[in-house]
């Protein structure tokens, strides 16, 4: 669940919240991809202030090359996340 933790480094809190909850998804795709490498999209912020995100897209790298596109979504309502894939072969950098 994201949680919120304090994040260090240059990943935002929720950010890493979605890296590690992909992570989690794909350890039943371990064969497919290489999750310790999951760079997801920034938490969305206005100024200097955080804003609660709904929604993130990771890129992961496949072991045979390349990187799938995944989705977070929370809902903070029913405190419940769902990954599922996005898209195949997208691109290995995600930044919108």
């Amino acid at each position: 669940m994201l949680a919120g933790l304090t994040g260090c480094g240059t990943e935002d809190a929720q950010q890493q919240d979605a890296r590690e909850e992909v992570q989690k998804h794909l350890r039943t795709f371990e064969h497919d991809y290489l999750a310790d490498e999951v760079n997801c999209t920034d938490a969305a912020s206005t100024w200097f202030r955080e804003v609660e995100t709904d929604e993130f897209t990771c890129a992961v790298r496949r072991r045979g090359g390349g990187c799938d596109w995944f989705e977070v979504v929370v809902d903070r309502e029913r405190l419940t996340v769902d990954v599922r894939l996005s898209e195949r072969d997208a691109g290995c950098t995600v930044g919108f």
